[in-house]
C-alpha cells in the first residue's frame, strides 16, 4: 500500500462503571470492550415511513404521579422543552446515583413485519463535569434502561454446553452464548434441614466472567467487576449471609452486586465474589454454623452495566453441577445434578429485569450538551442505537433514567439533567422506491431539455467501490471490530448471490473470519447470516468462493484486530459504502469525521448474480415561476431518462422534479432542477462598466431612470436589472420617451415590486408585453422607505441618467447632482414582433394556422395570412362562447402575420380562436376557427 500508513484505533475507559468516556481520537486505539462515541446511521437503502402512531407521550404538564422520582429528581419549571415543566436532576447533588422511573406503559403488538416500536425524549444535559479531572474516565453522565414487566427472565437452566457431566446449571442466555449487562441471577436449593451434627455442601463450579483486575469506582468499595458467590438464608429467603468455602473469593466488593442494588454500597459481605476464569473444580462449604436450622442455599451471579459476552465471547457466565449436601455422617440431605435429580429453582434478583438501552453524557459534542434537543433514534453511540423496543411489543414496560454525579465539580457545575416530552411511538417502514439521480435541466430558445440517471443500474458481475489503490490501513489493538462494505441491490431484486468475495490484505494480514450480513429496513443486522474462515495476504487480493444468497442489500465484512487490518482507499472519499461495527453498526464516514480519522472505501469487493427486478418508468413534474409542481400530461410513465419540454415561454423559470415508478408504486422526487429558456434574439443593453464607485438615493416616493435605445425594432422588454449594495425593495417603472424633450412620458409599466439584494438584481418582465416599436424608452424605479442606494458608475457618462427628486422641477439630468451613470441595465428580445409581417411575399389566399406551441403555458403564437387589405379581428373565446380576449381589430395590409397570445390570466383548459377579415375592395369575408389548449 502507498505509504503503508497504518491508522491505529483505540478507546478510553469509564472510571465509574466500566463504560468509556468517548473522546476524539488521534492515532489511538479502538477497544472492542468500550466503544467510542459515534453516530449510528440507518442503511443507505431508501426507507419510507408510511404510518406513525403515538403510543405514549408525556410533557410533564399534567398529572405526573405515575413517575417515581428518587432523591435528587424534581419536577421543575426552571427550564423545559415544552411548554413549562420538565424533570430535573441537579448535578450539584454530589456523589449520587439516582433514578427516575416511568409509569407502566402498555406496548401494542406489532401489526406487520415492517412495523417497529421506538422511543425518544427531549433533554438538556448541562453536566459539564463529564471528565473534570481529564483522565478520560467519565465522571458525570446518565443512562436509560427499559424493563419488561411481563417477562422477568430466569437465566439459570440445565444445559449440556460445557457441562461437567451430562447437563449442568448454566446462568446464561443461550441465544447470546452467555450473559448480558446488569444481571442479578440466582439458583436456589429447596429448604434443607441441617442436623445438629452439622453438614457440608460440595458443588462442582465453573465460571468465566469479567476479569476483576483494575476494578475501582469512585464513591464505592468496588474492587471487582462481574461477580459470582454463594449465600445462605435461615429465614426462608428474607435475608441472606455470605457462604464462604475452601475456594476463597477473589474480591470483597463486586460492582456486579453494587451497581444493581444500593444495599451493597456500604461494603457489606454479600458483595464478595469470584471473577475471571476458573474451570470445573469442587468447592466445599462447611455448614456447621447452621446446625439444627432450615436453610436455603443460593448460587448467585451479578453483572455490571458494561462488558459482557457480546464484548468478549469467552466470558460465558457461571456453571454449577452436582450440588450435594450431607450431614456429619455423610448421609445425603440434598443432591442436584441438573439431570435426573434437579430440584433447584432459578430466580431473578429484580421484580423485573432492567436492560440498559444506552448511556451518554453532556459535553458539547453530545446531544443536549449545548441546549434543548430531541434525543432521537440514531443519537446514542452505544447500546440500542436506534432506540428500538420492538422486541417488547405486546408487553407492559417501564423506562428508567439514571443520573450519576461524582464527588466534585472539577469540570464545572451546571444545571444538571433535564428530561421532557417523553415519547413512545410506532412506525411502519417499507423499502422505498429509489430516487433518480443527477437531474439536469438545460434551457434553449423556447425549449428545456431535462435528463437524469436511472436509479436501477444493472447489478451483476464484479462490484467494487474502491479505485484499486489503498493508502492506509485500519487496525484495532484491544479486542476486535467488524469492518464491511455495503453492496446496494437495485429496487425489486428478488435475490442476490455472492459468488466470490474479495479482500485486499493490509500490512497486517493473516487468519480472520469473513461475514455476510443482511440489511433490514432499519440498517445492517447485528447478527451475521454467513461466516467462513479466511487468511488475508499482504498487498494481494484474496478470492473467497462463498455462494452466499441475500434477499437484497448486504454487507461483506471481516474481523479486524491488532494483527489483522482492513485496507483503506482514501481517494474514494467521502465514502458511501464503508461501515464499521464497534459495538453497533455505523458508517465509517461518521466514525472518521467524528474522530479526525481518514475516510474512504474498504478493500472489499463482491462478484454477484441477481434475480428479479424491474425497470423503472418516470413521471415528470413541472413548476413555473415558483408555482406548485404539476404532473405533465406528456411526462407520465415515460421509459427514457430524458424529457423535451417545448411548452415553455422564454423568460420564465421552469423547475422539474422526476420520480421513479415501478408498477403502481411511485417514489419520492429527486432534487429539483431549474432552467430559464430565452430567445436567441435576446440581447443586453449596458451603459456602465459594472463597477459601482458610489451610490445614490432619490428618497421615498421619488424616481430615477436610465434611457435605453433598442438595437432593432420592434423589441420586447425582457428583463430589468438594478445594481445595489444592500437588500431592500423598490417599484420598477418603465416610461416611453414621449415626454417633453424626450424625457420620460407615458408610463408603460408601473409599480412592479422588485426585491433587491447585494449586487445585480434581475426581474423578468416579459409577461407584461412591453414592446418598443420605435425611439427610446426609460427604465427606473419609484423609491420606497426600504429602497437601498443604487450603484453609480462614475467612470461612465451619465447623459442617459435622469432623476425626479420631487422639488417641482420634474425630470432633470442626473449629472445635475452626480457625475456618472446610474447602474440599470435591460435585456431586450428583438423578435419579429406582434403584428409584424413575417415575409415580404404576399399571400395568395387568406388563412389561419394552428397555434404553436399547443398545448402551451402561458404564451403561444398565432399566425395568419391576409390576401387583401381587410378589416381584421382576431379573438379568443372560452367554450361557453364568451369572448375573453381580442388580439387585434384593425385594418391590415396584405401579408403574413404572427401575434402572441399571453394567457397568464386565463384558467387552464380549451379555448377557441377565431379570425374575421372583411376585404375593403371586394367585400369578401374570410372566417376561420381553431382550438388551443392552455395547460398550467
Amino acid at each position: 500500500m502507498k505509504g503503508k500508513l497504518i491508522i491505529i484505533l483505540a478507546s478510553f475507559t469509564l472510571l465509574w462503571a466500566g463504560i468509556p468516556a468517548p473522546k476524539s481520537l488521534q492515532n489511538i486505539y479502538f477497544n472492542s470492550k468500550y466503544p467510542i462515541a459515534q453516530n449510528s446511521e440507518e442503511s443507505d437503502r431508501n426507507v419510507d415511513r408510511i404510518d406513525t402512531t403515538t403510543i405514549f407521550f408525556d410533557d410533564f404538564e399534567g398529572d405526573v404521579s405515575g413517575w417515581a422520582l428518587d432523591s435528587g429528581w424534581v419536577l421543575s419549571d426552571q427550564s423545559s422543552s415544552s411548554p413549562t415543566h420538565s424533570f430535573n436532576y441537579d448535578d450539584g447533588n454530589y456523589d449520587m446515583t439516582t433514578s427516575m422511573t416511568s409509569p407502566t406503559i402498555a406496548l401494542p403488538d406489532l401489526t406487520s413485519e415492517n412495523e417497529v416500536l421506538k422511543f425518544n425524549f427531549d433533554l438538556w444535559c448541562d453536566m459539564p463535569d463529564s471528565d473534570g479531572d481529564g483522565d478520560t474516565f467519565l465522571d458525570d453522565y446518565y443512562w436509560v434502561d427499559v424493563a419488561n414487566l411481563d417477562d422477568v427472565p430466569l437465566y439459570f437452566h440445565a444445559s449440556s454446553d460445557n457441562a461437567y457431566d451430562g447437563n449442568s446449571w448454566w446462568g446464561a442466555d443461550a441465544t447470546i452464548g452467555g450473559y448480558a449487562d446488569a444481571w442479578l441471577q440466582f439458583l436456589d436449593t429447596p429448604v434443607i434441614t441441617v442436623p445438629a451434627s452439622g453438614g457440608t455442601m460440595t458443588a462442582q463450579m465453573k465460571w468465566d466472567v469479567e476479569d476483576p483486575a483494575g476494578a475501582s469506582v469512585d464513591g464505592t468499595c468496588t474492587n471487582g467487576w462481574d461477580a459470582a458467590n454463594v449465600r445462605i438464608s435461615t429465614d426462608g429467603g428474607s435475608t441472606w449471609s455470605l457462604l464462604t468455602g475452601d475456594d476463597p473469593y477473589d474480591f470483597t466488593d463486586g460492582y456486579g452486586w453494587i451497581y444493581n442494588d444500593e444495599a451493597y454500597y456500604d461494603c457489606q459481605e454479600l458483595a464478595a465474589g469470584w471473577g475471571g476464569n476458573q474451570d470445573w473444580h469442587l468447592v466445599t462449604f462447611d455448614l456447621a454454623a447452621y446446625a439444627s436450622q432450615d436453610v436455603i442455599i443460593r448460587f448467585g451471579f451479578g453483572s455490571d452495566p458494561s462488558y459482557s459476552t457480546v464484548d468478549d465471547p469467552s466470558i460465558t457466565g457461571l456453571r454449577v453441577d452436582d450440588v450435594s449436601v450431607v450431614d456429619g455422617d455423610s448421609n445425603s440431605l440434598f443432591f442436584d445434578n441438573a439431570d435426573d435429580q434437579a430440584s433447584m429453582t432459578p430466580a431473578n434478583g429484580f421484580d423485573f429485569q432492567w436492560v440498559q438501552a444506552f448511556y451518554d453524557y453532556g459535553d458539547l459534542t453530545r446531544p443536549g450538551g449545548a441546549g434543548w434537543v430531541t434525543y432521537m433514534p440514531g443519537d446514542p453511540f452505544n447500546g440500542n442505537v436506534q432506540l428500538d423496543i420492538s422486541d417488547l411489543a405486546g408487553a407492559n414496560v417501564k423506562f428508567r433514567f439514571t443520573a450519576r454525579a461524582d464527588a466534585d465539580d472539577d469540570g464545572g457545575d451546571g444545571e444538571g439533567l433535564y428530561i421532557d416530552d417523553f415519547h413512545v411511538w410506532s412506525v411502519s417502514l417499507e423499502e422505498g422506491i429509489p430516487v433518480v439521480q443527477n437531474v439536469v435541466a438545460v434551457a434553449g430558445d423556447a425549449v428545456v431539455d431535462v435528463s437524469w440517471e436511472n436509479p436501477s443500474a444493472d447489478f451483476g458481475g464484479l462490484v467494487q467501490y474502491d479505485d484499486s489503490d489503498f493508502e492506509n490501513e485500519i487496525n484495532i489493538t484491544t479486542g476486535t471490530a467488524i469492518m464491511g462494505t455495503h453492496f446496494d441491490a437495485p429496487y425489486g431484486v428478488e435475490s442476490v448471490t455472492v459468488n466470490n468475495a474479495y479482500v485486499f490484505g493490509g500490512d497486517n494480514a493473516g487468519s480472520t473470519t469473513l461475514y455476510g450480513y443482511e440489511i433490514g429496513l432499519q440498517g445492517p443486522n447485528e447478527t451475521h447470516l454467513y461466516s467462513t474462515t479466511i487468511t488475508t495476504v499482504t498487498d494481494q487480493w484474496l478470492e473467497v468462493p462463498v455462494a452466499w444468497t441475500f434477499a437484497g442489500d448486504f454487507i461483506i465484512a471481516f474481523e479486524v484486530s491488532l494483527t489483522i487490518g482492513v485496507a483503506l482507499d482514501e481517494n474514494s472519499s467521502p465514502s458511501s459504502q464503508s461501515w464499521a461495527n464497534l459495538g453497533g453498526w455505523s458508517t465509517w464516514a461518521d466514525v472518521a469525521t467524528a474522530n479526525g480519522l481518514p475516510d474512504g472505501e474498504w478493500g472489499i469487493r463482491a462478484d454477484v448474480t441477481s434475480t428479479g427486478g424491474a425497470g423503472a418508468e418516470y413521471n415528470v413534474y413541472r413548476s413555473v415561476d415558483g408555482s406548485t409542481f404539476n404532473l405533465m400530461f406528456n411526462g407520465q410513465g415515460i421509459a427514457n431518462t430524458e424529457y423535451h419540454d417545448v411548452l415553455v415561454q422564454n423568460g420564465s423559470e421552469y423547475c422539474y422534479e422526476i420520480t421513479a415508478v415501478y408498477g403502481e408504486n411511485e417514489g419520492s422526487p429527486a432534487a429539483e432542477a431549474c432552467a430559464v429558456p430565452e430567445s436567441n434574439t435576446v440581447y443586453e443593453i449596458v451603459y456602465d462598466d459594472d463597477n459601482a464607485n458610489t451610490s445614490f438615493n432619490v428618497a421615498d416616493g421619488n424616481t430615477l431612470a436610465v434611457r435605453f435605445t433598442p438595437t432593432v425594432y420592434p423589441s420586447q422588454l425582457f428583463r430589468v436589472k438594478y445594481y445595489t449594495e444592500a437588500n431592500g425593495v423598490a417599484l420598477a417603472q418603465v416610461w416611453d420617451d414621449d415626454g417633453t424633450a424626450g424625457l420620460p412620458g407615458t408610463v408603460l409599466l408601473s409599480n412592479v415590486v422588485v426585491q433587491l439584494g447585494t449586487g445585480w438584481t434581475e426581474k423578468n418582465v416579459s409577461s407584461y408585453d412591453v414592446t418598443i416599436t420605435d425611439g427610446d424608452f426609460y427604465v427606473g424605479w419609484v423609491e420606497m422607505a426600504q429602497t437601498p442606494p443604487i450603484g453609480v458608475d462614475t467612470d461612465s457618462p451619465g447623459d442617459r441618467s435622469v432623476v425626479d427628486i420631487g422639488m417641482g422641477s420634474g425630470w432633470e439630468p442626473f449629472e445635475t447632482y452626480f457625475s456618472g451613470a446610474i447602474m440599470i441595465r435591460v435585456d431586450m428580445d428583438g423578435f419579429t414582433g406582434v403584428g409584424d409581417e413575417l415575409s415580404p411575399d404576399l399571400p395568395e389566399a387568406f388563412g389561419l394556422a394552428q397555434n404553436y406551441p399547443n398545448p402551451f403555458n402561458p404564451v403561444t403564437n398565432i399566425e395568419f395570412d391576409i390576401a387583401e387589405q381587410s378589416i381584421t379581428k382576431l379573438s379568443v373565446f372560452d367554450l361557453t362562447g364568451r369572448e375573453v380576449k381580442t388580439l387585434i381589430n384593425k385594418n391590415l395590409a396584405p401579408g403574413h402575420y404572427r401575434y402572441q397570445l399571453n394567457a397568464s390570466q386565463f384558467a387552464s383548459g380549451m379555448y377557441i380562436y377565431r379570425i374575421e377579415a372583411l376585404s375593403g375592395s371586394t367585400g369578401k369575408l374570410f372566417q376561420d376557427t381553431r382550438k388551443l389548449v392552455l395547460m398550467k
